[in-house]
């Protein structure tokens, strides 16, 4: 057993779930434990804090690095909850499933705005179903109007990285400041490939290192989706490419991609009902 887990006090039999690059997760009980090296475990704290998440529990220092606990989300990742889509056969209850997920989750987003934070990490497993809540979590890259622990922010997961966040990380070696528009190329990255089991940049050599990975992305490479989709589902599909638009300025907000799958949603409703 983790010492830490001995110190905090918490119940239950604990389950190593993920160690690696400095991270340690545990679940214990009802409770989840990250500790981190460094300081992320805690800085997500603080955003938890600051966001007044019901998850959040507490966090705090270890020795050199950090912890924080939160209660167990027992839910359904974005990734997992279009699998049986991607699998699946085009019908009404498929195409329902898909545009539902996208809108709560593009409406978690835009909560995640409207509280003055942008993410900075999105990615398929970062929007959990939680019975009728949806969260987005692993926030420690955070940034928002509250103060919290200071990191060089130098972008998140490769597949999911907006072109203008690529060729930051190509073209400096400062701090990059995280956007909500990002976040939306993020977001429709994450429902790209969750649907299609396909990264939306066409890479040229797929096991090339992230900087060739970044300059496909930086430059716009696309995959044609009729080339991976499992079947056509043109509205579905302009809202992916609105989320994808290469220049930030031509993306709507997470709000307004809410609010075209929800109408999305709603005519197909109305095609089948009538």
């Amino acid at each position: 057993m983790h010492p830490l887990i001995t110190k905090l006090g918490l119940d239950g039999d604990p389950k190593l779930l993920h160690e690696r690059r400095g991270t340690t997760f545990f679940k214990v009980g009802d409770t989840s434990l990250k500790i981190t090296s460094g300081i992320m475990a805690g800085r997500e704290g603080e955003v938890l804090a600051a966001l007044g998440a019901d998850h959040y529990r507490a966090h705090g220092q270890y020795g050199d690095g950090t912890w924080l606990t939160m209660r167990w989300i027992d839910g359904t990742s974005l990734w997992d909850a279009l699998e049986p889509a991607h699998r699946g056969n085009d019908t009404p209850a498929t195409r329902r499933s898909i545009l539902t997920a996208a809108a709560e989750a593009a409406e978690a987003l835009a909560d995640l705005h409207a509280a003055g934070w942008t993410h900075g990490d999105l990615q398929p497993d970062h929007i959990v179903f939680d019975g009728q809540a949806v969260r987005i979590i692993d926030l420690a890259c955070a940034q928002g109007p509250v103060p919290v622990p200071f990191y060089a922010h130098r972008g998140g997961m490769t597949h999911t990285t907006a072109p203008e966040v690529a060729t930051l990380i190509l073209d400096t070696t400062d701090h990059i400041t995280t956007t909500p528009e990002a976040d939306v190329w993020s977001l429709a990255a994450s429902l790209f490939w969750a649907w299609t089991r396909t990264p939306p940049t066409d890479y040229r050599d797929p096991q090339n290192h992230r900087p060739d990975l970044l300059a496909d992305i930086a430059v716009g490479r696309r995959h044609d989706l009729a080339a991976v989709q499992p079947w056509p589902f043109p509205t579905f599909e302009d809202a992916l490419r609105a989320g994808l638009a290469h220049e930030s300025g031509q993306r709507p907000t997470a709000k307004a991609l809410a609010r075209l799958l929800r109408s999305v949603l709603a005519m197909d409703d109305a095609a089948e009902s009538g």
